[in-house]
């Protein structure tokens, strides 16, 4: 088997091992910004202003909602790009640069902690730049990565994300708190923008434009493999989707974000009201537990659900997770206690990255190169469905006055999917990568080095 040559310095990505790492971690570090604020700062800094429960579902479950529907993102970025910039480059660009305008749009509008709509216009709008730039990303990935690479790229972006979410966590939740919502949004959009120039300077295959008016040509590869009309594009991606083992993946997948669509919109008040914490005690928290997290993904967790295996990982995941919600249900006495929220929100988070981690080297492994924002995105996209489902169901069982019974729904869900996860066997690698990169003068990604 040839092994991929040494690299120099090179901006271009297929030449760069440390390059293709270091773009998912800045891009999907960013991610985390808009997820911080309008899942868990906002919600918290709404909740200490006097907001219910069925208040703050609706601000997380509305901003949540681009990351269900992100299933058109995938369609378009599939179907129309700028080959001269590569196939994924140009979407991650605008997309960054269209998530700096929200926030700063955001900072001009100056919601109150009671503008529950405006809030929510706020969040939609944030999260769903974010949504185009990480269907670009995850594609990118699909497109880039080496086999030998996709858990190791999954650590880094279950990492890097959780650390962006975590650092907006504690820094937005105290300029809420300190100085107001303009000044923590306007300062919220500086690190994208700085990742945007970062994505303008990179390239994806040698010879490619940097911007659309400087030299360069289209890559032979993306020309073989570009999809240029619609029929079919939805006709690959419908056959890709609907075959029987990527359908038993969906529910995999949705299982995941439900616990935490209703943790955003229920913990708020859970640990300010029951637990008497105060809101930058909750953000430091949320903050601290989702960096150790995040480090963790980043340093072992690709490494770790390579040794386990992805499909394994995901089971130990699901049958923790879910004996953790049922004692949670049935500690309701003890909910004023720190230590039961702390040890059970570390046992999920600790869940909750693996898992990612997991389900992503999952859902690599079903891909087609050809249609890989689409069936990405239609597997992330039915993932991102559990958010706004989290939070209904935290609205209509612990904001009707049985929060016990949230939590025994959730485990509930995580022992459905559990059978599944047990009894299907998914693929332990992905053969039409290869067979794709089989068919090409070049194959994909690195050059091989010739022994």
């Amino acid at each position: 088997m040839a092994t991929t040559a040494p690299a120099g310095f090179s901006l271009v990505l297929t030449e760069n091992k440390l390059l293709r790492l270091l773009t998912l971690l800045l891009f999907y570090f960013t991610q985390g910004f808009p997820v911080g604020l309008f899942f868990y700062a906002v919600p918290t800094w709404m909740a200490a202003n006097g907001s219910g429960t069925a208040e703050i579902a609706s601000v997380v479950g509305i901003s949540a909602l681009p990351w269900s529907l992100k299933i058109i993102n995938g369609f378009l970025i599939d179907r129309y790009t700028f080959l001269p910039m590569g196939r994924r480059r140009v979407w991650i660009i605008g997309a960054q640069g269209c998530i700096v305008l929200a926030l700063l749009a955001g900072a001009v509008a100056y919601p109150e902690a009671s503008d529950v709509m405006l809030l929510s216009v706020l969040g939609f709008a944030a999260n769903a730049a974010v949504t185009f730039q990480d269907v670009g990303i995850d594609s990118l990935a699909v497109d880039i990565m080496p086999e030998e690479e996709r858990a190791h790229a999954g650590g880094v972006m279950g990492g890097a994300q959780l650390i962006g979410i975590a650092a907006t966590t504690a820094v937005g939740g105290w300029l809420l708190a300190s100085y107001g919502i303009a000044v923590c949004l306007t300062i919220a959009g500086i690190v994208p923008g700085l990742v945007m120039l970062y994505g303008v300077v990179i390239r994806e295959r040698p010879g490619e434009r940097q911007l659309p008016w400087t030299s360069g040509t289209s890559h032979p590869r993306n020309l073989d493999i570009q999809v240029e009309a619609w029929w079919p594009l939805l006709k690959n991606s419908f056959r890709a989707i609907v075959m029987p083992i990527s359908l038993l993946f969906v529910p995999l997948i949705l299982a995941r974000a439900v616990p935490w669509g209703g943790f955003e919109a229920f913990h708020p008040v859970l640990f300010q009201e029951t637990g008497g914490w105060e809101l930058t005690e909750y953000t430091s928290f949320i903050s601290t537990m989702g960096f150790i997290a995040g480090v963790l993904g980043l340093v072992a967790g690709g490494w770790l659900v390579e040794k386990i295996g992805a499909q394994r990982t995901v089971v130990y995941c699901l049958l923790v997770g879910m004996v953790a919600m049922t004692a949670m249900g049935f500690a309701q006495d003890h909910w004023s206690d720190s230590r039961v929220l702390v040890g059970f929100m570390v046992a999920m988070e600790l869940m909750q990255i693996f898992y990612f981690i997991a389900g992503i080297t999952m859902a690599m492994r079903l891909c087609s190169p050809a249609v890989a924002a689409t069936q990405f995105t239609i597997y992330m996209a039915s993932g991102n469905f559990g958010r706004p489902m989290g939070a209904w169901l935290a609205a209509e069982t612990a904001g009707a006055g049985n929060p016990q019974w949230f939590y025994w729904s959730l485990a509930a869900t995580w022992a459905v999917v559990l059978v599944i996860a047990v009894l299907v066997t998914f693929p332990g690698e992905n053969r039409a990568q290869h067979e794709v990169a089989e068919g090409l003068p070049q194959g994909e990604g690195p050059a091989p080095r010739v022994n």
